[in-house]
């Protein structure tokens, strides 16, 4: 192995080179990002319907979930537009919104919207979307204050991400664990995890080899990377232990639908 690569390094070398040159690790990591987000789509909606047939719970993610990824987004969003980052304004602005509303449609009771704090909810962000990009296009003290303070805005965002990794991530790789331990065997969020987990390795690639490891995007993509991981390997452990629940349920469900086809 050692040899052929020895043999074949300036071939590998180059094509990375053109990996780059053409954005080709951003590409495939943008895609990354809007499939994770049909993906949040789909449970928010399963949810949603859930909910409204009073049929069994679906799924979802753990509390609170959604609040520090939506707190982890924003930081990072502002610095895309101080750094004039397509692919940091485009994937983080299209999550962001994702989030939050998933979030409004899977966290309603009753799967109706009617009560106060939806429209609270609504009048809040859609005043952010419409204000927020007037005031900063108008207020040069407010351009000053970005500008002057990058840095500090940009690595919020690793922080932000820390603690996203440390609470949001821990909590979701316990919630997969009891999942699969349980005999569950639906992988739709493991799914999203292995989703998520290409997107920030490869976005960490393409920022860490053009902008270097003191990069804040580079740090949040590689603290991301970490924290996923530990998602799937929790993941996969749960579902090696519970594999014997799994058959068990298996053939509760078979023998179920054979009583279910039988005359009467």
């Amino acid at each position: 192995m050692l040899d052929w690569y020895a043999s074949h390094s300036a071939d590998i070398e180059s094509a990375f080179q053109q990996i780059l040159y053409f954005n080709g690790f951003l590409l495939i990591s943008a895609f990354m990002y809007v499939v994770y987000d049909i993906g949040l789509w789909e449970i928010g909606l399963r949810r949603h319907g859930g909910i409204v047939r009073k049929g069994a719970d679906v799924g979802q993610f753990p509390p609170g979930y959604f609040q520090m990824l939506a707190v982890q987004l924003l930081p990072l969003t502002v610095t895309g537009f101080v750094r004039h980052d397509v692919f940091v304004i485009a994937t983080r602005l299209v999550t962001l919104a994702t989030v939050l509303l998933v979030y409004g449609i899977s966290s309603s009771r009753d799967g109706t919207f009617d009560k106060l704090w939806y429209r609270l909810w609504l009048l809040f962000w859609l005043s952010a979307s419409v204000m927020g990009p007037m005031v900063y296009v108008e207020s040069i003290t407010l351009q000053d204050f970005v500008e002057n303070h990058e840095k500090t805005i940009a690595y919020s965002s690793v922080v932000a991400m820390i603690f996203f990794v440390i609470y949001g991530q821990r909590v979701a790789a316990t919630t997969l664990f009891q999942h699969f331990v349980s005999g569950n065997y639906s992988l739709k969020r493991l799914s999203l995890q292995i989703v998520r987990f290409f997107g920030f390795a490869l976005q960490a690639i393409h920022y860490g080899y053009v902008f270097g490891w003191k990069d804040p995007i580079f740090l949040q993509g590689l603290i991301g990377v970490i924290g996923v991981f530990g998602v799937v390997v929790s993941a996969i452990f749960g579902l090696v232990r519970g594999a014997a629940r799994r058959r068990e349920r298996r053939s509760e469900h078979r023998l179920e639908k054979l009583l279910e086809s039988r005359p009467r």
